[in-house]
């Protein structure tokens, strides 16, 4: 490895690392006190990316791939709601690519291209994978939810994250695992 490709890498992990100190802000609003980081959330949906897209013959490093970069733009964003989002209105669209840009500025175009077209295609739904990302994204927050229940905070407080990542559950796939999830209260 050479000393400008080092520099690269630290470059973009300089970005990406922003995301282990920024706590979601939906717990926090709830009440949990040491909430998850964005980055513990991105980890979580690689995680079940992995195991989903073997077992569903997907394309598993596309999924992975999306699954770690879907929420990089928060690292200079922040965690925004999706009350915050409404509010943006049409602005988010271009304030996410932006903070994409930025997030990946250190990158060479080639591979910068790469990972912006991933962002896009999960933020445009054009594909299986980032259709079944979306619903990842909903069951790890409901499993988040179904965590921070166990660990003692109010159910009451996360049947808000549970009704709501029900109501968005897009996929076959993503409703069935819900079902699943909610009627054995895994965790």
């Amino acid at each position: 490895m050479t000393n400008r490709v080092a520099s690269i890498v630290l470059g973009f992990q300089d970005k990406a690392q922003r995301l282990k100190c920024i706590q979601r802000r939906g717990w926090i609003r709830a009440g949990v006190r040491e909430s998850e980081s964005v980055a513990d959330h991105s980890f979580a949906c690689a995680m079940l990316s992995m195991i989903v897209g073997d077992s569903c013959g997907l394309n598993t490093e596309r999924l992975i791939r999306m699954a770690l970069l879907h929420d990089l733009p928060e690292s200079i964003t922040g965690d925004l709601t999706p009350r915050q989002k409404r509010t943006l209105g049409a602005r988010i669209v271009p304030l996410e690519r932006q903070a994409a840009n930025t997030a990946l500025s250190s990158l060479p175009s080639r591979t910068k291209r790469k990972y912006l077209s991933l962002i896009d295609e999960y933020r445009k739904q054009r594909s299986t994978e980032s259709r079944v990302l979306r619903d990842i994204d909903k069951i790890e927050m409901s499993i988040q939810a179904l965590t921070y229940v166990k660990e003692g905070y109010p159910a009451k407080r996360m049947a808000e994250f549970l009704n709501s990542a029900e109501k968005d559950l897009r996929t076959d796939f993503g409703k069935t695992l819900f079902k699943v999830l909610i009627s054995e209260k895994r965790i």
